[in-house]
């Protein structure tokens, strides 16, 4: 055997450094004052009933106990007792072996983007405080890059993060950091030997746990239903690798309390089992009808572990989510008469109150599970948002850790009051403790910084001012954000292509200095530009549809109209139609203006996206603001030909006879881009170098 300079062989010197190193005092290794966090939980209260006070004072009790015993062991997980409220609920068919996910306990590699982003002591937030954090994402930095599955994409991140924390990994590096038994479930589904590119590529993105905010998903495409899966399989293994760390940890602690003198040992580093949150619910799954919900749960299922032999439930959640027996899809049997994203889009049941938990365990899955069981919330905004109203508790959104918004563009038909309403209750401290063992709560969720950490993935098929928000104010992900740009494939030159030949098209920019002024400008300028144009002809004083994408509009409108019915002329009739116009008020308004008895027909956006009518008996379309769904545009404008897709006029029109009048302003800048395309829309709109000074624009 070698030896050195000293005589001793190499294992004896490292030996000897190690006991020597062993008899070194320890410094402290707590961080933080608990017991402060337990006083600042006690003089913090919104408490306006005696109930919640009472829930403040518990939560407060919690925090000390938790001081307590850190001041009792230095921060050193000591013997405890383990039951079902060590894993948030988890029972004793949960705590079997853990065997379906990897071995995410306290050995994991920082290349693990799971372990790294979401260990105990997360370097994202380590030594940070919340103000920090908030003014780091105000001040994020913006780049361009290509993302896999995105395409071109714009990516905020805050400077102080290092560049390697938003490397997109390669596919084999990312493939590693999934379940294999979950891909082998997607390589059989799709029947091939490696894992499809399209949910390749987007298991890479989703792997980083950065926000993506992706407005370019064609409804009831390929593509959509793709992402849904590699999102589904991604939450899912999310899931399981929680569930993996705590169960180990468990076992770990249960040993420990059978047998004491363990934890003594010296062979083995002390475990962390700083494993777990607020409450059970990690993924938090947003869509607006159940049909979506189906869809989105069937994904679920289907990667569920191979040891769940059983979903209770599963059955009925099928049938409530479905059409009921015997009822026959009238949408589905007659697609040929409506465009494809209206039949993807209602196809099925239709329902948007809903809200539904998926539990898992090692054997088997529960649906229709309470909340504070479950892993997985299913749910509508509406849905989620009736609950919480109804039982004063949003207490089980403060430990979600991954967000998936489906279909944001249909949420805008519907009411995004409600969406914002659950978004704002994300990651909030909660009320009460709901059996919290805060000796085993992660530091960053005690210190609130979970909004900084969890993963946001929002699809919509356009993108709209509303989304852009929920990615800058909601959104504050530390690791980073990344929005798509651009167009949906097919569409970056806009849809002026589908407007029927020869008709005339004049586009009119009014001018607001600021978004919190523009619909009184919008209002004033429709009211003393716009309408009166229209009057003065003969053509458009009649048989002229007005387009209002806002329900607030359509009841300004509609108003000021009643209002100055008599000195709008003698012969001005008008009739109006929204989303909340019984049908058969909706049949006479239709007839009464084809047949010519009314000269204006008021329409609201939402009302087209929910019917579908064609609206025959136009020759003049007025658009109040450009609408959202870019389709809508060449569509009104086709209504009076023999069918909505014909560019060729029937007999009886005349192209010429027909024109269109569009209202618009700068801040309308990304339904121009969808409609015109974007190098016309910025032209229009002022912006860019080939802004144009004039504000009038005809297109034929």
């Amino acid at each position: 055997m070698v030896k050195d300079m000293a005589g001793q062989t190499p294992a004896t010197k490292l030996l000897t450094l190690l006991n020597v190193q062993s008899a070194k005092p320890s410094a402290p290794k707590r961080t933080r004052d608990w017991h402060a966090l337990a006083r600042k939980a006690q003089k913090t209260s919104t408490a306006t009933t005696a109930a919640a006070e009472r829930a403040r004072k518990g939560l407060a009790l919690k925090l000390e106990q938790a001081a307590d015993l850190l001041d009792s062991d230095e921060g050193a997980q000591g013997p405890a007792q383990v039951d079902a409220n060590d894993a948030h609920g988890l029972g004793q068919a949960d705590q079997d072996a853990a065997g379906d996910g990897d071995d995410d306990g306290e050995d994991d590699s920082l290349a693990d983007s799971f372990a790294r982003h979401w260990s105990a002591h997360a370097h994202l937030v380590k030594g940070k405080d919340k103000a920090g954090l908030e003014a780091e994402h105000d001040g994020a930095k913006k780049g361009k890059a290509v993302w896999p599955g995105v395409g071109d994409a714009q990516v905020l991140r805050s400077e102080a993060v290092g560049a390697d924390e938003g490397k997109v990994p390669d596919l084999d590096e990312a493939i590693k950091l999934y379940n294999p038994k979950l891909l082998d479930k997607l390589r059989s589904r799709a029947s091939r030997t490696s894992v499809p590119p399209t949910q390749a590529a987007w298991l890479r993105t989703l792997s980083t746990y950065q926000d993506v905010l992706f407005p370019r998903v064609t409804i009831g495409s390929a593509e959509h239903d793709a992402i849904r899966e590699a999102s589904a399989l991604h939450a899912m293994n999310h899931v399981l690798k929680n569930r993996t760390r705590i169960l180990k940890n468990n076992e770990h602690l249960a040993k420990q309390a059978l047998d004491p003198s363990s934890s003594s040992s010296t062979a083995a580093p002390p475990r962390d089992t700083l494993d777990q949150s607020f409450t059970r619910p990690k993924v938090l799954l947003l869509t607006p009808f159940r049909n979506s919900a189906l869809a989105w749960v069937q994904h679920l299922v289907h990667y569920l572990p191979p040891s769940t032999s059983l979903v209770e439930n599963y059955p009925r959640f099928v049938s409530e989510y479905s059409l009921p027996d015997g009822a026959e899809d009238k949408l589905v049997a007659n697609a040929d008469q409506y465009p494809p994203d209206h039949v993807a889009t209602f196809a099925g049941n239709i329902d948007d109150s809903f809200r539904c938990g998926v539990k898992l365990t090692r054997k088997s899955a529960k649906m229709f599970a309470e909340f504070y069981q479950a892993d997985v919330v299913v749910a509508s905004p509406l849905g989620l948002r009736t609950s919480i109203e109804k039982d004063g508790d949003s207490d089980f959104l403060s430990s979600i850790e991954v967000l998936i918004v489906d279909q944001m563009d249909v949420m805008l038909m519907q009411n995004w009051d409600h969406v914002q309403f659950v978004l704002e209750r994300l990651n909030h401290l909660p009320a009460t403790d709901h059996g919290i063992d805060f000796s085993r709560v992660k530091p960053w969720y005690l210190d609130g910084l979970a909004p900084f950490l969890r993963q946001s993935i929002l699809l919509s098929s356009f993108d709209a001012p509303e989304l852009r928000a929920v990615l800058a104010r909601q959104c504050h992900n530390r690791a980073g954000r990344v929005r798509a740009l651009g167009a949906p494939r097919g569409e970056e030159e806009g849809v002026l292509d589908r407007v029927p030949r020869g008709v005339r098209q004049v586009w009119s920019r009014f001018d607001a200095s600021d978004p919190y002024e523009e619909d009184d400008r919008r209002f004033e300028w429709f009211t003393t530009k716009t309408l009166p144009t229209l009057l003065k002809s003969a053509v458009s004083s009649s048989q002229t549809i007005v387009f209002v994408p806002s329900y607030f509009d359509f009841v300004r409108v509609k108003r000021h109209l009643t209002k100055h019915l008599s000195s709008l002329g003698s012969d001005f009739s008008f009739a109006a139609i929204s989303e909340y116009t019984p049908t058969p008020d909706v049949s006479r308004a239709r007839g009464a203006f084809f047949a010519g008895k009314k000269k204006f027909l008021l329409v609201t956006e939402r009302f087209h996206f929910f019917r579908r009518y064609r609206l025959r008996g136009a020759k003049t379309v007025v658009f109040y603001a450009p609408p959202q769904h870019p389709s809508y545009y060449p569509e009104f404008l086709s209504f009076p030909f023999s069918a909505p897709s014909a560019l060729e006029p029937d007999a009886d029109v005349d192209a010429s006879e027909l024109s269109a009048h569009v209202v618009f302003s700068r801040f309308d800048l990304l339904r121009l881009e969808r409609i015109v395309g974007e190098r016309d829309a910025r032209r229009m709109c002022g912006v860019g170098r080939e802004a144009a000074s004039e504000s009038r624009f005809t297109f034929v």
